[in-house]
């Protein structure tokens, strides 16, 4: 059995697998679709860093995520597009089909992942939502870092090299896949993919936490964030 966190990049999907129970870890370029199409019977939960389960109004755990983090890591936690805007082919289009829906318009951020947010939320169902959960890697790191905010931008050498060191406490062989990454993985993908993972460890033990109270999408998806 093994857990895995998911980031987007790139190359597509990268996934940080942890072995169960030796705790090996492992670094895939993944079809993500195809994962949440047919689960691996091996797999026992996944952590994704992307929106899962879209609403005509802000979503609560967006909100809540902000306010633990603060300024400025909070700014990473952009507001999610609704569905309807998925399939806009620019990004005044999606805005302006955001703003008739939600009365927001759409942040660039939201609609340069529009297509791996639209990946995800075709291929996943409530059911899956069993094994298959929402993170947000800048909160994964705030739990990490005992419920504070990261110094330091992960954009940022120092911020890297904080977040690495965190990780390194959990998975003592990440370095090695931080300076072995797959082609177009960039090192940021690489530790986010890993915070995931960390969650979806702490999921499998039943000690994994949820931002707020879950809201429901008009799909039945759970809408929340994980750590």
């Amino acid at each position: 059995m093994f857990v895995a966190g998911v980031d987007g990049c790139r190359a597509g999907w990268i996934a940080f697998k942890v072995e169960l129970p030796s705790l090996i870890t492992s670094v895939e370029v993944i079809d993500l679709s195809a994962w949440l199409r047919k689960r691996a019977p091996e797999l026992a939960r996944i952590g994704i860093d992307i929106p899962i389960g879209l609403l005509h109004r802000p979503r609560q755990c967006d909100i809540e995520a902000r306010e633990r983090l603060g300024w400025p890591r909070g700014a990473s936690v952009f507001a999610a597009p609704c569905r309807a805007a998925l399939t806009a082919q620019t990004h005044a289009e999606a805005s302006a089909v955001n703003r008739e829906k939600t009365l927001r318009g759409l942040s660039q951020q939201a609609f340069h992942i529009g297509s791996k947010i639209k990946q995800v939320d075709d291929a996943i169902t409530p059911e899956c939502q069993q094994w298959a959960f929402e993170v947000h890697p800048e909160i994964c790191f705030w739990a990490l870092n005992g419920e504070h905010p990261m110094a330091h931008n992960k954009k940022k050498e120092a911020g890297r090299n904080d977040r690495l060191n965190l990780l390194h406490g959990e998975f003592p062989d990440i370095q090695r896949h931080f300076l072995n990454r797959p082609p177009g993985v960039g090192k940021d993908d690489l530790l986010d993919s890993a915070a995931a993972a960390w969650t979806a460890l702490r999921l499998s033990k039943g000690e994994a936490r949820r931002v707020c109270e879950p809201e429901r999408d008009e799909k039945g998806l759970e809408v929340n964030m994980h750590y």
